[in-house]
């Protein structure tokens, strides 16, 4: 059949217009279509590989058989546009702004505090928007599948499914999973405050816009008429190296497959697109058969149900769920098992696009799929234009990795189902590092048939994913270079590469130093890690510049002597200095005078940050006098400007650094921030053009860094009553091959040593250690999360041994009167005490404690925790230089209000508390204050936004400007104190009184004598409890938080919505510190990790079942800003509360296997160590039948 190509080009909506594209680029995706092309910037980056959410759109066709509009989420980073032809798309700009009118969807997200840095917003609200115009009253089960594609970093979900559970049709809904919205209201003064119901709650739902589907945009009636014309001609569209084509029918698609054997079909692009984006794989030709109707048949038969290939993971769920019900119930024990793994394939915006042939003809090892389809007797017919031919989906399909028995010219056309036959059960198992949107760790698929009425197996197949490079076992394996030979020559021939830039392009200083000691902007002779950057390519387009990039050839010289553990760099004392100690009391004295003395350690691997934003930067040179403008997302504006100055040999002068906002920082925002946005204005100098530089999430993870892993070594000395009598504790941090902050963290640990515990004796070391990995960073916390883990694991030790329970050690060993830190400064732990008591309280421990153990009684492969957790944080920078903060306060002439600080808006909400102490100091309406953005033109000189601290200094800057202001005014309300504030402006101007002022706030003189070992490092502390309960499967080591109570310590709150909001978000970062997420480096040093493919953060699925926040009554704070605390930091390491009580159930488990006493179960806690450490007889089993043939190499480097 001869082709009949159509050349009127694309024709789709977005948001209601109309777009033409007569020759759209096949390599561009939706995302910077919309972004760059459209100026539709709504739409974020957050990983540019559909495992994030945060460029969910929605996607609307209409379908000519069913008279049905469909409404799908997707995700905009992954969608070509080539593939949008007759498509309506729907971006957050389409459903309502503060410009027009907010959409409910918009409205209730932002009231209900589920919006912190706000990155992810655009996002979730796209994901609920569509499910409500699919289904208008969602079932709450409905919402959270809804979600389920969408991560957030900051604000712990809770207040996102709160805000969205006002959807739901039931009034009861919120007693899902049996949680109840328990979260608590503080007043001025952080008290809680219940309402009439029982239910408190941080947010009115009295007058909140209803819901009206007749204000959506309507489908286009345009698109419903050509979808009713029967259209088979073939659209071909021809860019600057591929060619995409769209075939019209099934003869017109073998044709093109027989002519372009190689070129793969595109329909979902979640496989071939991520391998172009982050592989570098490369297809001058692309077949999309998205009109071709025989790929999209469903056909039930009494034998099964046969699925066209072209399918998304939706329609095969809603197949297999019509079939279950049209099915007697013993033939569908296939189609159950099928859809338990399908309801976990990635989010929903990737099940509506992935579809069924291209999850088989991927043959990738961790399909979820495939194992199941293989076990179940499925078979697919592949077709060719030589003819068809049906094929097993079996142990011989799968030859290799991505390789199937499928010849080039063959494509998948349907895939049969069959239904379980009598006495044939089927099944799925699937472990992976997070319930929902994760790629399998190991998943299986298992069938077996019996002989009527006996247990005698018939018939049996198993096959197992994620354990090779097929669904067959296999060794992976990966290698590191290292070196020094630059040959840029090939990416310079590259149409539309400008330049590529060296260390020797650098006009000023190539390095940036920290703690004393310098970082290479640009490696010139020595590459120590892998991920340390060499030189960057620009180019026209990213497009372009990743080309380039590729092209770029560096020879290496493996490096003698590589370090990677902790362990090897103590063997060879490879570390920063200087190495850090402190004592106070007699240790050694302390120990040989208690009655048991025992020695342990723990190892908290490290952590990525994981901002949804990624590290973004854009440079703009001004001709006049070597300016630079540069917009980036840090958290330190006036050290990157310092940065930028110095690499280009100017004054800082000449460097303005504007930030409007941040999706998210945790500390990672900071040095690596510095060192990028120096190189791009490197390239902003050398070209005279303004560098644009946004890091894909590969390259972010790779380059950027995180927390610090840690060994925690301890020795401890105590009675046989609890109390502990003496402990010295040692830890080494894996800094990297650069310092960083490192020194600074080591610092910090161990002035957190003693956490809440009053110990006589009492000796820390600790050292930061000088590895050949990528250089870790600040992270929230800065060392605290770790060295704390490591305090409460020795605690948890003491109690094993004197077989009591660890809240009896906890409580025994508190500080309870105003006492001495091991560093001298004094503190009252009033309110940590009545932190504890009333968390004891509140999760009415005790009882829980009884029903937790007779549970344990009555059940041997399901155990039950709880464990109970305190801390005391100190806030500040121990530099007191750091704590200082100035602002800059405009009054315009019609009484509004400009404020500028030095602090950086990154979701913490510091410019509402900003806004909140302007309001309050010059007693006007916070309408009339506006915050722009941060920036080194307005406030000189800044502080970084860290360490909890940026409400603190920023605000009391603020209001030191605010009421120079105020007093500035006070003639003129004296004169005419009935008139309004724009009566008293507009005199102030006439009278000719300044109306702008700046503000300065000097800051605590704090500092650490590390001489004298003394010292006064912190302004204050902020003092928190928190107590988990979870259910652990022993067999699998898999976990679930029925419920978790903090009770924090704030002072008086300025704005406890968002107070509570970061203690939420802080809580779930450390729950996936301590029990999930976890970095891989290989054996040669290459980072694993790197994507939410690979790398799971928490998500919604991991909030506590039951989840409640209360604030101190009665607290106030001298130290701060209106009586408040500092809250940002704390109640990371809160997250360890369920590290423990995973903890606690493990050694209920290793009770009935007749074990007692400590045992090491390190950080973090996935299912595999938990089910290791419950030693069952099947983990003993698996480890009598290891192989004998001598020790196999890790994968994976202990860290």
């Amino acid at each position: 059949m001869a082709e009949q190509t159509r050349s009127d080009g694309l024709l789709f909506y977005v948001n209601g217009e109309k777009i033409i594209e007569k020759n759209p680029d096949p390599e561009a995706m939706l995302l910077s279509y919309l972004r760059k092309k459209l100026r539709l910037t709504g739409t974020k980056y957050g990983c540019g590989g559909g495992g994030c959410g945060a460029c969910t759109v929605m996607v609307s066709r209409y379908d000519p058989q069913t008279k049905n509009i469909n409404h799908w989420s997707v995700n905009a980073c992954l969608l070509p546009v080539c593939q949008l032809h007759r498509a309506a798309v729907t971006t957050v700009e389409g459903i309502g702004s503060t410009k027009t009118k907010l959409h409910p969807v918009q409205e209730r997200i932002a009231k209900a505090h589920g919006s912190q840095c706000g990155f992810c917003t655009p996002g979730m609200v796209m994901s609920m928007y569509t499910l409500l115009r699919n289904n208008p009253q969602p079932t709450m089960e409905d919402v959270t599948e809804g979600l389920a594609g969408n991560l957030c970093r900051c604000t712990g979900y809770r207040p996102i499914v709160e805000g969205y559970r006002t959807f739901c049709e039931s009034e009861n809904c919120c007693q899902l999973n049996g949680s109840a919205c328990n979260m608590a209201n503080g007043n001025e003064n952080g008290s809680v405050q219940p309402i009439e119901n029982g239910q408190p709650e941080l947010f009115s739902k009295d007058d909140l816009l209803s819901l009206d589907p007749t204000q959506d945009l309507i489908f286009p009636p345009e698109l419903m008429r050509l979808a009713e014309v029967k259209d088979q001609s073939t659209q071909r569209f021809c860019g600057e190296r591929m060619t995409w084509i769209n075939p019209g029918s099934l003869d017109e698609l073998l044709q093109l497959k027989a002519v372009y054997p190689q070129a793969p079909l595109v329909l979902g692009n979640t496989n071939i697109g991520l391998d172009m984006k982050f592989k570098g794989i490369f297809h001058p030709v692309i077949i999309s058969p998205t009109q071709v109707p025989e790929l999209f048949k469903v056909t039930q038969k009494p034998e099964g149900v046969c699925v066209g290939a072209g399918c998304s993971m939706s329609v095969l769920k809603s197949v297999l769920e019509r079939s279950i019900n049209d099915f007697p119930p013993e033939s569908t024990h296939m189609f159950r098992a099928l859809l338990q793994q399908i309801k976990l394939v990635g989010g929903q915006q990737i099940r509506n696009v992935a579809t069924l042939g291209g999850n088989i003809a991927s043959a990738y090892p961790n399909s979820d799929l495939t194992p199941v389809l293989a076990a179940g007797r499925c078979t697919l017919v592949a077709l060719s234009k030589d003819g068809r031919r049906r094929v097993s989906i079996d142990k011989d399909f799968f030859l290799g990795f991505a390789k199937t028995i499928l010849k080039p010219d063959e494509m998948v056309l349907s895939v049969f189902i069959p239904a379980t036959r009598p006495n044939e059960i089927v099944h799925a198992f699937r472990h992976a590092p997070r319930k929902e949107s994760a790629l399998a760790t190991v998943n299986a698929g298992m069938r077996v048939w019996f002989n009527e009425n006996s247990n005698v197996v018939k018939e049996i197949s198993i096959y197992y994913g994620g354990v090779g490079a097929t669904i067959l076992s296999a060794e992976r394996a990966c290698q590191q270079i290292v070196g020094s030979h630059i040959d840029f020559s090939e990416a310079l021939k590259l149409p539309s590469v400008v330049d590529v830039i060296t260390a020797k392009d650098i006009p000023g200083k190539r390095f940036r130093t920290f703690i004393g000691y310098d970082e290479e902007l640009l490696a010139e002779d020595e590459v120590t890690c892998v991920g340390q950057m060499v030189c960057a390519v620009v180019a026209d387009s990213k497009a372009h510049a990743k080309r380039g990039a590729a092209a770029v050839k560096i020879s290496y010289e493996d490096l003698q002597d590589r370090i990677f553990t902790v362990e090897e760099a103590i063997e060879k004392e490879s570390f920063f200095l200087p190495r850090r100690k402190i004592e106070r009391g007699d240790v050694e004295k302390g120990l040989r005078e208690a009655e048991q003395v025992y020695e342990g350690e723990i190892r908290i691997g490290g952590q990525e940050h994981f901002y949804l934003e990624t590290q973004s930067f854009l440079v703009i040179p001004i001709g006049e006098e070597k300016e630079m403008k540069v917009y980036l997302s840090t958290q330190h504006p006036a050290f990157t400007q310092e940065s930028v100055a110095e690499t280009l040999g100017i004054p800082s002068n000449r460097v303005s650094c504007h930030v409007k906002r941040l999706g998210g920082a945790f500390g990672g925002k900071v040095t690596k921030t510095a060192i990028l946005a120096s190189i791009t204005a490197v390239a902003a100098w050398k070209t005279g053009r303004p560098v644009r530089c946004v890091l894909e999430r590969g390259e972010d993870m790779l380059i950027t860094g995180g927390r610090h892993p840690v060994w925690g070594k301890y020795k401890v000395g105590f009675m046989k009553n609890g109390r502990i009598t003496a402990a010295d504790f040692q830890y080494y941090a894996n800094a990297g091959n650069t310092a960083d902050e490192s020194v600074l963290v080591a610092e910090k640990i161990l002035l957190h040593l003693d956490n809440a515990y009053n110990i006589p004796n009492l000796r820390g070391q600790s050292a930061a250690c000088k590895t050949n990995l990528p250089s870790n960073t600040a992270f929230r916390g800065f060392g605290v999360p770790q060295c704390m883990l490591v305090i409460e694991s020795m605690i948890d030790d003491v109690a094993l041994k004197l077989s009591r329970l660890p809240e009896e050690i906890r409580e025994i060993n508190m500080y309870k009167d105003v006492s001495l830190t091991h560093y001298k400064m004094e503190f009252d732990p009033e309110n940590l005490v009545r932190c504890w008591n009333e968390c004891m309280e509140k999760a009415d421990f005790r009882q829980r404690r009884q029903a937790i153990d007779l549970f344990n009684q009555q059940n041997q492969f399901k155990k039950r925790g709880i464990a109970i957790v305190p801390i005391k944080y100190g806030i500040g920078f121990s530099e007191g230089f750091l704590n200082q903060a100035a602002a800059l306060v405009h009054i315009y002439k019609d009484g509004s209000v400009l404020v500028s600080h030095g602090g950086t808006e990154m979701g913490q909400g510091i410019h509402t508390k900003i806004q909140q102490v302007t309001s309050r100091e010059l007693n006007i309406p916070a309408s009339l204050i506006h915050i722009s953005e941060t920036s080194t033109q307005c406030v000189p000189n800044t502080c970084s936004s860290a360490a909890s601290f940026g409400t603190d200094a920023n605000g009391m800057a603020v209001k030191d400007a605010c009421q120079i202001l105020y007093n500035r005014l006070e003639p003129i309300r004296k004169k005419n104190p009935k008139g309004t504030w724009q009566n008293w402006i507009t005199t102030a101007f006439l009278e000719k009184i300044s109306l702008s002022a700046t503000g300065y706030y000097r800051g605590h003189d704090l500092g650490m004598d590390w001489e004298k070992q003394e010292g006064k490092p912190y302004a204050y502390f902020t003092y928190a409890v928190g107590c988990s309960e979870v259910e652990l499967d022993c067999l699998t080591g898999e976990y679930r938080t029925l419920k978790t109570d903090i009770v924090v310590d704030i002072g008086r709150s300025i704005n406890p919505s968002i107070d509570i909001g970061q203690i939420e978000g802080a809580f779930m970062q450390g729950l996936g510190l301590y029990t999930m997420e976890e970095l891989k480096f290989s054996p040669s040093g290459v980072l694993y990790t790197r994507g939410p493919g690979q790398y799971k953060i928490p998500s919604f699925c991991d909030v506590p079942l039951k989840f409640n926040i209360y604030l101190l009554a009665g607290s106030s704070n001298p130290h701060a800003i209106y009586s408040s605390k500092g809250i940002g930091e704390p109640t990371v390491f809160l997250g360890s509360c369920v590290f423990f009580a995973i903890k606690d159930a493990v050694t209920a488990a290793r009770k009935d296997a007749d074990l007692t006493g400590p045992f090491q179960l390190n950080s973090p806690a996935t299912p595999e160590r938990a089910c290791l450490a419950c030693a069952t007889h099947f983990t003993k089993m698996v480890a009598q039948s290891g192989s004998t043939s001598g020790p196999a190499q890790p994968w994976a480097l202990n860290i």
